[in-house]
Parts: structure tokens; C-alpha cells; sequence
């Protein structure tokens, strides 16, 4: 599965421009250790880098992104 992304913060934006907005989705979650927000969570990667572009995301509470699209 794969989504895009638009950047919420600065942090988010940066990512965005840096990586672009299409990223896979590796992994799915409902709970993750640094938050106690319940999921669905998930770890997103971008496609080109998936070493430096891997992080969390949270499906409707990020603060760094909003997902605009899932492709399949």
C-alpha cells in the first residue's frame, strides 16, 4: 500500500520536499512505545531512501502529515 503525504509542519514539509509525497507502507500498528495515542499506525518509508526516510505515522492525529491519498 502506498500513501501520500502532505506536510503538516515544517518538519513534515521538509520531508515532503526532500523525499517526495508518495510513500510505502511497510508496517501497521495499533499501538507504538513513544505515544499513547491509539492507531491505526503506520511505518511509512519512501520508496528511493528506505533507510533515511523510514518513520511512524499516525492514520488521522499526525502532527507532521496528513495522508491526501492510499493507492493499492
Amino acid at each position: 500500500m502506498k500513501f501520500v503525504l502532505k506536510g503538516k509542519s515544517q518538519k513534515g514539509k521538509n520531508r515532503v520536499r526532500e523525499f517526495g509525497d508518495t510513500w510505502i507502507v511497510l508496517q501497521e500498528s495499533d499501538t507504538v512505545l513513544f505515544s499513547d495515542k491509539k492507531g491505526p499506525w503506520f511505518f511509512v518509508a519512501y520508496e528511493r531512501d528506505m533507510f533515511r526516510s523510514q518513520r511512524w505515522i499516525h492514520k488521522t492525529e499526525d502532527i507532521d502529515f496528513e495522508i491526501l491519498e492510499v493507492q493499492k
